[in-house]
Order: C-alpha cells, then sequence, then structure tokens
C-alpha cells in the first residue's frame, strides 16, 4: 500500500512540475518584448569618422567614446523603462561641402543615470512607446529620430542639414 501511495505521490509531482515548466514557456513565449533590450547601434545615413581614425561609420557608438548603459525593460503589464547613461552631446560641423569635411565636439553626459517609464502596446510589428513609433522584426527594436541630428555650417550660426538617428536595440538573452 505505501508502494502504490508513493508512485502516486510521485507522479502527482511530476504532472505538477511538468505543468508548470509549460505555463511558464507559454507565458514567455506570448510576449517576445518582456525582458531586457539593449542599445546596440546609434545610426545615422552615410556615417561619420567622429574620432578621426580614418574608418566612417554608419553606428555613432564605434566612433563615440562616451560611457554608455542604455536599457530598455518590457514587462508583461504594458509598461517598458528607460535607463540610460549615454546621452552626449554631438555637434557636427561642416567645413567643406566639396569635400565633405567635418568636425566634430563630442561632450560626454556624466550627470548619471537618466530613467523613465511609460506605457507600450504592439500591433505586429510596430511598438508604440508612449507617443515613439518603434520597429519590431523579431529580433530588433529600432526607434527612429527623424532630423534628430543637426549639422552646421562653419561658424555655428546656421543649420545647413539634418540627419535621421535610429537607435537598435537588441535583446539581452543573458538575463
Amino acid at each position: 500500500m505505501n508502494k502504490i501511495i508513493f508512485n502516486l505521490l510521485a507522479i502527482l509531482i511530476l504532472v505538477c512540475f511538468t505543468s508548470c515548466s509549460s505555463d511558464d514557456n507559454q507565458e514567455t513565449d506570448s510576449n517576445p518584448l518582456t525582458g531586457v533590450w539593449e542599445l546596440t547601434a546609434w545610426n545615422i545615413d552615410g556615417g561619420f569618422d567622429v574620432n578621426n581614425d580614418g574608418t566612417v561609420n554608419t553606428n555613432l557608438l564605434n566612433e563615440i567614446d562616451c560611457a554608455r548603459n542604455e536599457t530598455l525593460f518590457f514587462d508583461d503589464n504594458g509598461v517598458v523603462s528607460l535607463n540610460t547613461t549615454f546621452n552626449p552631446d554631438l555637434d557636427i560641423i561642416l567645413l567643406d561641402p566639396l569635400l565633405n569635411l567635418y568636425s566634430f565636439n563630442v561632450t560626454c553626459d556624466t550627470e548619471g543615470i537618466i530613467s523613465l517609464a511609460t506605457s507600450y502596446t504592439r500591433s505586429s510589428e510596430i511598438i508604440y512607446v508612449g507617443e515613439i513609433e518603434a520597429y519590431y522584426d523579431g529580433t530588433e527594436i529600432s526607434i527612429v529620430f527623424e532630423d534628430r541630428l543637426e549639422v552646421y555650417n562653419a561658424d555655428l550660426s546656421e543649420i545647413v542639414e539634418t540627419k535621421d538617428l535610429t537607435l537598435v536595440y537588441q535583446k539581452n538573452k543573458t538575463l
């Protein structure tokens, strides 16, 4: 009799663990956004050689030597939180339009961490973070800020062009 009770108890425990694992996987799979997403690119069309190393990069994270740690955390309740230490002040100066010669002034933000939280909703590949529209392709989240970077003339008296800035985030798989 004790063997039967022991076997039934073992089967019950096995069923409970199997059920819990299955539910957890279904819950995680239902919202692929849930988790921490890290900033991996600060993209600009055409790119620049901000650090004057002879290499033009479209990803300005490879050009700007400021401390950076920017993450988005999406939860299952429709809230996204931003934490960032990467907020450089970048002045782009067009010295010679014929030669495409630029000068750059970079000031790193050393004031600490900026944090905020807002709601988000998702409709297929579009994510609405507050009022900002982001794009989700299954592996990356991209946010395009139109005309975000301003290019000034040589004496900094006039904006001569603007550039779109695209922030790209990838999910942190280690957490």
